[in-house]
């Protein structure tokens, strides 16, 4: 017994000994120190300058006035655009949201010289600024173009060509017919047509449809029509067509028969020109209308004092062309009127009939001649209708 004890009692001390170092060195054991930290300098990106532009160039010449006047700037935003003329003036203008464009909200005058200055900044804030001078041209003259109808007009038939006319001669036609246009509600195929060098109109393929709405746009501000002369000014102007009026009259019958929207309305008995001085057939558009008007025959160059000559009185008169073509009250030809041809080219109907003509249709409205006398002339007052729709188109300068 006394012989075991001993080895229990060596084999724990034994034990205990080989668990104290290993306990004592997991506590003894140091973690290595962090290497120190070193920060590197990065260098700035560098800024790009801010480079303004001006359109028309700077230095600038014999601009046209219609040529927009803007400004714009890479690489910065502009900070002021200051355009003034001879006297000071400030020209207008808008600056985009972005701040990169500014843009003139006014036309340029002609003959005039402006002086812009702009400031524009980079990304840092440096500013840079820019200054010079455009100028616009002068034009050997202008010419001033007239529209018609227009609003004050008031309402007209479905027949009223649109006419604008030049107080100077039209050599670049083509210039000029880009310019204009005409925008109707419902909408029609129509063209224009040049009658000569002053006179340009537009006709649909048709009459207008009737209660139609018409927005015509001439925009020829600063254009030049061609031999330095150019546009004084643009214009815009609207009017209302009416209900559909068209009278119609054959020749061998003599009988005027009025129709509104296509309806048969009322019939006149009429007598057309005479052998000597025939009634030209085609369609016609009455062109304006006087209560009481003289017919004189030197107005188609009969002198009063010839044989043929006359000054006669008459009541409502509505014109139907240049020439001299009515529709008249003649209360000497009703024993004639329905029965044979004896006046000097006009359509000549009673006084009641010719006052209610004069009451119900209107500028614009349509009268067509059959079998009468030679053609109408496209020229002869509003003789639009007297031109095939091929022949019309033929005529616009933008045909070929």
């Amino acid at each position: 017994m006394s012989g075991v004890r001993p080895v229990r009692s060596a084999l724990l001390l034994s034990l205990v000994v080989l668990v104290l170092p290993a306990c004592t060195g997991a506590e003894a054991e140091e973690q290595p120190a962090a290497a120190p930290t070193t920060a590197v300098a990065t260098a700035p990106e560098p800024v790009e300058p801010a480079v303004v532009s001006v359109d028309p160039p700077l230095g600038s010449a014999d601009v046209a006035p219609v040529t927009p006047l803007h400004v714009d700037v890479g690489h910065g935003t502009l900070t002021e655009v200051l355009v003034t003329d001879e006297d000071g003036a400030v020209l207008p203008g808008a600056l985009d949201p972005t701040g990169t464009s500014w843009q003139a909200t006014a036309d340029l005058a002609h003959a005039t010289t402006y002086t812009v200055g702009v400031t524009a900044v980079d990304a840092a804030g440096t500013p840079t600024t820019t200054s010079g001078t455009v100028t616009t041209v002068t034009p050997r003259t202008f010419t001033l173009a007239t529209v018609f109808p227009t609003a004050e007009t008031g309402t007209v038939g479905v027949g009223q060509p649109v006419s604008v006319t030049f107080d100077e001669d039209v050599t670049d036609r083509a210039a000029v017919e880009r310019r204009l246009q005409v925008t109707s509600s419902p909408a029609v195929t129509g063209s224009w047509s040049w009658l000569s060098d002053r006179t340009v109109q537009y006709r649909p393929e048709q009459y207008w449809p009737a209660h139609t709405h018409v927005a015509v746009d001439v925009d020829l501000y600063g254009v030049d029509v061609g031999q330095g002369i150019r546009g004084q000014r643009s214009e815009h102007v609207e009017f209302d067509v009416g209900s559909r009026r068209v009278a119609v009259v054959d020749a061998t019958e003599l009988v005027l028969r009025l129709y509104v929207d296509d309806q048969l309305v009322r019939t006149m008995p009429t007598s057309l020109g005479k052998r000597a001085s025939p009634t030209p057939s085609g369609t016609y558009v009455v062109m304006q209308q006087s209560r009481e008007y003289t017919m004189r025959s030197a107005s188609y160059g009969v002198p009063l004092d010839s044989p043929d000559g006359y000054e006669t009185p008459v009541q409502y008169a509505s014109r139907l062309s240049n020439s001299g073509i009515f529709v008249h009250g003649a209360p000497w030809s009703v024993g004639d009127q329905g029965r044979r041809n004896v006046s000097h080219g006009c359509l000549n109907v009673s006084v009641a009939d010719a006052g209610w003509f004069y009451e119900n249709f209107g500028r614009g409205d349509v009268v067509e001649v059959v079998g009468a006398g030679s053609p109408l002339e496209v020229t002869d007052g509003f003789g639009a209708w007297n031109a095939g729709w091929d022949e019309w188109r033929a005529g616009s300068a933008l045909a070929h």
